[in-house]
Order: structure tokens, then sequence, then C-alpha cells
């Protein structure tokens, strides 16, 4: 059976790919799912407890039963920030790992091509807006690459930012993001809220850029002739 070889580059966008897939899902999904059961368990016991004070006519204690109630929403809603804050940190690590070793891979490529980094910034995104990611990128642009006009760099470039203020600034939206980012997707006015919708937006829109790095990377190895695309299949690494 004939061994198939995959590109190192497209192997590194097939890792970043499965830490999302068999890793970080996983994970958030195990996380909901604990937190509905707690929630449930919680709701019942509330609802009887309202169910019985307003059973024994104590009005005292049936407004105490609401009151406790009402306090175990909040607490269930504050859980669910958290669990979302969670996903959010762990997606940044997994993606500065990953475009830090890309950007590495890149700046040796460059180097054995005899193309030294540029003096000047060639990533306006990169100024202004000191995230990991806008000065990274920034150092991207020093060999000619640029990734601020992607399809989805405007979401990933926010949920950094996001996720920066979860990190920096106890889950409250810094100056910066503001300034930046006027209608803020990932806050609901007071904090930072990262939902199920914005995790499943965020897998594919991380996985797009990635690839898009690893393309671009490719385009500087490999001269002009074409890139292609991405190898899907698994590989099966030798034993």
């Amino acid at each position: 059976m004939a061994t198939m070889r995959m590109d190192l580059l497209d192997w590194e966008a097939t890792q970043f790919g499965l830490d999302l897939d068999e890793v970080i899902v996983p994970t958030h999904e195990a996380a909901i799912t604990s937190l509905h059961a707690v929630h449930y368990d919680v709701e019942g016991t509330s609802h009887e407890q309202v169910r019985e004070a307003e059973a024994a006519g104590d009005e005292g204690e049936w407004q105490l039963a609401l009151n406790m109630a009402g306090e175990e929403e909040k607490r269930a809603r504050e859980r669910e920030r958290i669990v979302g804050w969670l996903v959010l940190l762990h997606m940044g690590i997994v993606l500065e790992l990953k475009l830090r070793k890309l950007y590495e891979i890149l700046r040796t490529i460059s180097l054995k091509q005899g193309t030294p980094p540029a003096r000047t910034q060639g990533q306006k995104r990169g100024r202004g807006g000191n995230t990991w990611f806008r000065n990274l990128l920034a150092e991207y642009g020093r060999f000619g690459v640029n990734l601020d006009s992607h399809r989805v760099f405007n979401f990933v470039d926010e949920m950094v930012f996001a996720c920066n203020s979860v990190k920096h600034n106890a889950g409250k939206p810094t100056e910066a993001y503001r300034k930046f980012f006027p209608h803020q997707r990932f806050t609901d006015g007071e904090g930072i809220v990262f939902s199920n919708l914005d995790f499943r937006e965020a897998v594919g829109s991380l996985k797009e850029f990635v690839e898009a790095v690893v393309r671009e990377i490719k385009q500087r190895r490999d001269g002009k002739k074409p890139v292609g695309p991405l190898q899907r299949p698994r590989p099966r690494l030798p034993v």
C-alpha cells in the first residue's frame, strides 16, 4: 500500500483543525452539557419550593422562594458567561500558538531565499490596538504576507480583542476594543459574551484564517508555482 505524502505546511493546517475538532469542541460541548444538567436540577428545586410555599399559604416563604429562584436565574446566566469565556480563551491560545509557529516557518523560508524583513510596517492594521494578533500580523507583513484583507479577518481580530478583555479587564470591554469596534458583537453592553452561535462561527473562521496563512507561506516558498488546494485527508504517520 502506497504511503500518502503530505505537504508539511498542509499538515500544520490539519493539526490546527484537529486541535479545534478533537479538543476544543468536545471540551466545550461537555461543559455545556454539565451546565445544562446543573441548571435543570436547580430550576426544578426552585419551582418546587415556590409551589410548596404557595400551597402552604405562607406569603413570606413564597416571596423568599421567588427571590431565591430569581437569584438562581442570575447565577445560571453568569455560569453561561464563564463557560463562554473559557472557550474563548482556549481558542485564543491555540490560534496564537499556531500563528507563531507558522510565522517562524515563514521567517525561515524567507531568510533562506535571501528576503530579509522590511524595516517598515507592512500591516497597517497592526498599528494601534496592542494585541498579540495585530502585532504578530505586522511581523508577517514585514515579510510581504498581508492578511488583513481576508474575509474573516475582522471576526478573528475582534475575537482576540474580546479575549484580551477577559484576560486583562475582568471580562469588560477594554477601551481599545470599544475604539476599534464601535458595534461589538461579543458584548451585551456590560461584559464579554461568547455564545454557542459565536463558537460555531469561530471554529470555521479560525480554520479558514489559518488555511489562508498556510497558502500565503506556500506561495512564498514555491514562488510562482500554483499553490493548489490544501490536502484534506488526515495523514497516517509512519509507524
